[in-house]
């Protein structure tokens, strides 16, 4: 929205339109979807300042700022565990979503402690939004675009991996714009040395436990080096498990 608002704000100031004219724009009740927003770009189509082109083009590099925007209204719960999963099972059918049933066979021990399966691999789906950790607001009105994150190095948070009780970890990155996604395995993740305890208490908050649950903050950079494009999850998947 701020990138709209300059646009728009630059379009009034080039066409001189007076201070009066523009006080009663900001000052009129807006509720959507006639917004402030709206009201002026009405108001500069209406006096033929800007063309309807023009507003077409508005409106298309502002959907494009903010295709992903939505998912920030998700409740966290919803966001990590049900959308992340499903988009993952869109973009390549052949998963298998984890359950008693669904792995009645394949998997029969299944308790529970993985979402994804395929090819005897155990796969756990995990998902951060960037956003300004440091200002107030609704998480949206927060949201990074994908080079605001990368500029504020802005440190995406995974919790509640247990590398033991999967085989491949799928991190979903999501800024406003753009959406990006890290593959590696539980070994690797064990071995980078970044995942800090979570729950320090008898069962999980221990590195000598059977099951270790932990979290882990990492910037895109420090994420480099699992870095994959979507169309290439899968391949990358079975890449890994060959190796080991």
């Amino acid at each position: 929205m701020k990138q709209l608002v300059k646009e728009i704000n630059e379009i009034f100031e080039n066409a001189n339109i007076d201070g009066e004219t523009i006080e009663k724009i900001n000052k009129e009740k807006a509720i959507f979807p006639f917004t402030l927003m709206e009201k002026k770009m009405a108001y500069l189509l209406f006096k033929n300042i800007i063309t309807y082109e023009t507003y077409c083009i508005l409106n298309k590099e502002y959907i494009e700022r903010n295709k992903y925007i939505e998912l920030f209204d998700l409740a966290p719960r919803t966001f990590g565990e049900t959308w992340a999963e499903k988009h993952i099972l869109f973009l390549f059918p052949d998963f298998i979503k984890a359950t008693k049933r669904n792995l009645k066979t394949l998997y029969p021990k299944f308790v529970g402690e993985f979402d994804l399966w395929i090819d005897n691999t155990r796969i756990e789906v995990k998902a951060c939004r960037a956003n300004d950790n440091e200002s107030k607001g609704r998480i949206a009105s927060r949201a990074y675009l994908h080079e605001e994150a990368k500029s504020n190095s802005f440190k995406y948070h995974y919790q509640q991996l247990k590398p033991s009780c999967c085989d491949i970890f799928i991190w979903i990155g999501v800024c406003r714009d753009k959406i990006l996604y890290w593959v590696l395995t539980s070994d690797e993740l064990i071995k980078s040395g970044k995942m800090s305890p979570q729950h320090r208490n008898k069962d999980t908050g221990d590195k000598e436990k059977a099951v270790f649950e932990g979290q882990v903050f990492l910037t895109e950079e420090e994420l480099e080096e699992y870095k994959v494009e979507k169309q290439e999850i899968l391949n990358k998947i079975r890449e890994k498990m060959n190796q080991n």
